[in-house]
């Protein structure tokens, strides 16, 4: 459809209605939504799973270092989310979970980085656990590559 019959179509119905009066959306909600913060490290942890499925250190090492950037930002932007004190779990799950990897990471150590990766995942399905949200259960997700990315060495 060209984007003028469109206009025609929806935008001059809308005015006949009173649609000029309307008011624009306030938001009511200032915080950031954890949903889509957790999302963000979901796609770099799993980047990272898909480097340490292929054996690829140095690029497990590039999305290692991302996944804790975004867990030190939901920290910063989300501390606390609808009672739940966010940043205070990811200080005692998935912090101490992620320690591991660099070792692993440094080594170029495959099983090492794989176990490691295993922990990591551990820490995030015990979390939301914590969190009455343990519906949300975190895999390897290695089995497909939904990335238009190789993450061969």
């Amino acid at each position: 459809m060209k984007p003028w019959k469109f206009c025609v179509l929806v935008a001059l119905p809308l005015l006949a209605f009173g649609a000029q009066t309307l008011a624009p959306v306030k938001e009511t909600d200032t915080l950031p939504e954890l949903a889509l913060l957790m999302g963000d490290l979901q796609r770099l942890t799993h980047k990272l799973a898909l480097s340490v499925d292929a054996g690829n250190a140095e690029l497990a090492g590039f999305y290692l270092h991302e996944s804790r950037e975004q867990l030190r930002k939901i920290q910063t932007d989300a501390p606390e989310y609808e009672g739940l004190p966010v940043a205070l779990f990811i200080d005692r799950f998935a912090h101490p979970a992620f320690a591991p990897m660099e070792g692993a990471v440094a080594a170029k150590d495959k099983q090492q980085m794989l176990s490691s990766l295993d922990e990591i995942i551990q820490s995030c399905n015990a979390c939301h656990a914590a969190t009455q949200h343990g519906f949300i259960r975190i895999t390897r997700g290695t089995a497909v590559n939904p990335f238009n990315q190789s993450f061969a060495p």
